[in-house]
């Protein structure tokens, strides 16, 4: 009996060794990658990383343009606001020169004073803004504030009678609206009066 019992135990050990190499071969299958799955694999990352990077171009393209485009906006806000104070400036001596009291002052000075006026409508039209008439023009709110409303048969109702103050364009487009007096309509005589 001892022989048997001696083959048994290689008996077993000879199955379990031949089935050891098999399940190390077929485990060696299962983790590593064919050369043409890494190639694709590899690829196929090669792929998301040039998606992303177009992307992240296209987002920093994008991003350079919206800049740009804001610092250009806020450069001609800015523009537009230190030349409408020369305007405001220009207005307000060309309402000294209107008054009845310029008649009295010296020729010199006033000369002057027109010259200065004239240099200041040069510097803001050297920029692109030029001033507007609106009298006799229809109202149009893009352009003109209405500050006063008269009465008056000799004009069509919304006409502008008179400029309060001129209005600027720059490049076409209305900066500063002309602040204006328009005509309405006058009143309908009742038929109370003949009575």
């Amino acid at each position: 009996m001892p022989e048997p019992e001696s083959q048994q135990p290689e008996e077993e050990k000879q199955p379990a060794d031949a089935a050891q190499p098999q399940q190390a071969t077929d485990s060696g299958d299962d983790t590593e990658l064919s050369p043409d799955s890494e190639l694709a694999e590899a690829l196929r990352e090669k792929e998301q990383f040039k998606r992303l990077a177009q992307r992240t171009q296209a987002d920093l393209v994008n991003y350079r343009r919206r800049i740009e485009s804001e610092q250009e906006s806020s450069r001609l806000r800015n523009q537009q606001r230190i030349v409408l104070r020369f305007a405001d400036v220009i207005d307000q001596l060309e309402t000294a020169m209107k008054s009845d009291l310029i008649d009295d002052a010296d020729a010199g000075w006033l000369e002057g004073i027109t010259a200065i006026q004239k240099n200041f409508v040069n510097a803001i039209a050297a920029e692109g803004f030029a001033k507007f008439d609106s009298v006799g023009e229809e109202f149009d709110p893009r352009r003109h504030e209405a500050l006063l409303s008269s009465p008056s048969a000799d004009h069509e109702p919304n006409t502008v009678i008179a400029e309060l103050r001129p209005g600027y364009t720059q490049h076409g487009e209305v900066v500063r609206p002309a602040q204006v007096e328009i005509a309405i309509p006058p009143p309908a005589e009742t038929d109370d009066e003949s009575g």
